[in-house]
């Protein structure tokens, strides 16, 4: 036997066992900042995008899809940047929409949302970096991540589990090419990988015939999605919630770092700007320096404003530093940024190796978040986030989830 199908086998094997999730009380805390982050990107989408819906009122399936489009409706929801995709986005859609939709199931709430962000992060690194170059991750392991969450909230046994998982394996998909277009393309993706999960499950409680050998052969997954099938880091699983960050900073996630380090940078320096260099990772350069794009995937207009107001949140426009900023692709990592410049009293370098959004606990990055949800939805953060806390402490009522309802639909 392979170590490439001895490696699916146990990959198969511990995404479907719900007893080993992690419910460390650390963990829960995240998550339910991750959710009512979730619920506040959804209900913005929703102000913002007012027009009748078909799907929010089509069963579980066209809940899910619904969901998690809206949650990406302004480029604003969770990202790991060690999986590289946004997972909340799938993974919650689906947990929330069979929940709402089938009342009976919502004591498996909890259980759903662990079982998916664990799911999707362990298939990111299950998949692997030439998987990552062709298709888009969030599509294909938002796909995993969203059928475990719905098998786990059906609680479906492990064979009619390991069945689902199969059925939504044969059937995911989403091209890369929409990460290089960003036409707000990718909540396609989402709505797909999220709808294909609660398909996929349910069509598995119904007993639906699955592939038995999905991995392998020249049709099989690792040879038609390119996948690693190995083993990082010492294990197979990862929790999919310890990595994940919140985007905070109103710009694109792929510049956060780089906002974060100029602002950074402007509150310490003295004197006046002279020069400012800021280099990202090259392979998403093109996409940042490109005049065709809205203000939001610009770098070298979003780094001026933060340099001006020091404050990474505040990103009003400053053309009167614009002219001293330089923008440059570099050998280096997705989420990083490298600055360097000068002022009138020196010079200055900078390499912000860990993006911002992720010490959910930190005071400033606390009022960061909460500047962002305000900034969306108004006051009404507030409640959003006392259902959050509700979900994770397993205190909710029919009232919860009424209100909850009435937030995401």
């Amino acid at each position: 036997m392979s170590e490439q199908e001895t490696n699916s086998i146990s990959f198969v094997k511990e995404l479907i066992d719900y007893s080993t999730l992690n419910t460390s009380s650390e963990l829960l805390k995240r998550l339910e900042v991750l959710l009512a982050d979730f619920m506040v990107c959804v209900s913005s989408g929703n102000k913002l995008q007012s027009q009748e819906s078909l799907l929010k009122d089509d069963g579980s399936i066209g809940l899910a899809a619904r969901l998690a489009s809206q949650s990406a409706f302004e480029d604003r929801d969770d990202l790991d940047w060690s999986a590289v995709n946004h997972p909340g986005s799938v993974v919650f859609a689906t947990s929330f929409a069979i929940a709402l939709e089938h009342p009976k199931f919502r004591e498996n709430f909890l259980t759903s949302a662990l079982a998916g962000m664990r799911a999707s992060a362990s298939a990111a690194h299950f998949f692997g970096p030439n998987h990552r170059k062709r298709w888009h991750i969030t599509a294909t392991a938002g796909t995993f991540g969203a059928v475990c969450a719905a098998s786990a909230a059906i609680e479906l046994g492990s064979t009619k589990a390991q069945q689902a998982l199969h059925l939504a394996g044969t059937n995911m998909g989403g091209t890369g090419q929409v990460s290089r277009e960003l036409q707000g393309t990718p909540r396609f993706n989402r709505s797909a990988a999220a709808a294909l999960g609660v398909a996929s499950a349910f069509a598995a409680y119904e007993g639906m015939p699955a592939l038995k050998n999905l991995w392998l052969g020249d049709r099989g997954l690792f040879e038609v999605f390119d996948l690693a099938g190995v083993i990082t880091d010492g294990g197979l699983i990862r929790d999919g919630i310890s990595t994940v960050r919140v985007r905070t900073f109103p710009a694109t996630g792929f510049i956060q770092s780089a906002l974060f380090g100029v602002a950074k940078l402007a509150g310490e320096k003295s004197g006046d700007l002279l020069t400012l260099n800021v280099e990202i990772n090259a392979g998403v350069f093109p996409i940042l320096n490109d005049p065709e794009r809205d203000r939001w995937w610009n770098l070298k207009v979003n780094v001026a404003s933060a340099w001006r107001s020091k404050n990474p949140m505040d990103l009003t426009p400053a053309p009167e530093f614009e002219e001293l900023v330089t923008v440059n692709g570099a050998d280096i990592a997705l989420g990083t940024a490298r600055i360097s410049g000068s002022t009138t009293a020196g010079q200055f370098e900078l390499f912000v190796t860990e993006a911002p959004g992720l010490n959910f606990f930190d005071p400033t990055e606390a009022l960061w978040r909460e500047e962002k949800w305000r900034s969306m939805i108004g006051e009404g953060y507030k409640e959003i986030v006392e259902l959050a806390r509700a979900l994770i402490s397993k205190d909710e009522s029919d009232l919860t989830w009424s209100k909850i309802e009435k937030v995401l639909r």
